[in-house]
């Protein structure tokens, strides 16, 4: 397996996406959280979340690996309430992390960071989605291009804030993968290239190129939008 990863500021005044890549013995761990900007300490929080995780998952290596990874987000998600309740600020993050090993992928994510397969030309959604997307989809042909139906579903219903977690997507069933697959985490700053009801050949382009690094070609592609609210990037990608 090769992994790459690549972060970009965007159009914003701070970095507030945080990650990490960990290779072990048995697979590897890729965590992307994208903290909450609109709240105090965006960035602390993500930053937190990704240490705290990572610690809590080498520490528990005796577990099945599912059950220590939302072992793990319980952990991270007490870490930012006691933070925070100690500094008397509010702030939240949204949480992804994906292992990949023993020829599968599993994965636990709060929040509407991207989990996503490419296989055979098709870009597969493998988690939940807990923003506001999902509803709009369903205008979509009723008056709503998908483009809008993005943007305007990105608030979100769950995020790690040191609240209870009422909603997380972590199943008991890995995915199976296959020779040739690509696994990308990504923060949402890259829908406008990868979401998969707006893939267009560019994108298309971009996920079938072997040669060069797929995380830095996916940037340069959010780089050419010009958009002037372009949002924090991050993206991991991990080939199989």
């Amino acid at each position: 397996m090769i992994a790459k990863a690549v972060q970009w500021i965007g159009m914003r005044p701070r970095q507030e996406d945080a990650y990490t890549v960990r290779f072990y013995p048995d697979g590897v761990l890729a965590l992307v959280c994208d903290g909450m900007g609109g709240h105090h300490d965006g960035a602390l929080a993500s930053t937190l979340v990704v240490e705290a995780f990572q610690r809590s998952f080498e520490k528990h290596m005796d577990m099945p690996v599912t059950r220590r990874m939302y072992h793990a987000l319980e952990v991270a998600n007490e870490t930012i309430r006691r933070t925070f309740e100690r500094r008397s600020v509010y702030g939240g993050t949204t949480l992804l992390a994906a292992w990949v090993g023993g020829g599968v992928l599993r994965w636990v994510s709060v929040g509407d960071t991207a989990l996503y397969v490419w296989r055979n030309g098709r870009l597969l959604r493998m988690n939940q989605d807990h923003s506001y997307r999902d509803m709009y989809r369903s205008y979509i042909g009723s008056g709503l291009t998908p483009q809008e139906a993005l943007r305007r579903g990105h608030v979100l219903r769950a995020a790690v804030t040191g609240e209870p977690l009422d909603l997380v997507d972590a199943p008991s069933i890995p995915y199976p993968l296959l020779p040739g697959d690509r696994i990308i985490l990504t923060s949402d700053g890259a829908e406008n290239i990868l979401a998969p009801e707006t893939l267009n050949h560019v994108g298309r382009a971009i996920l079938n190129n072997r040669e060069g690094s797929l995380p830095v070609e996916i940037v340069e592609a959010c780089k050419a939008l010009n958009d002037p609210y372009a949002d924090n990037t991050t993206i991991v990608c991990i080939d199989v």
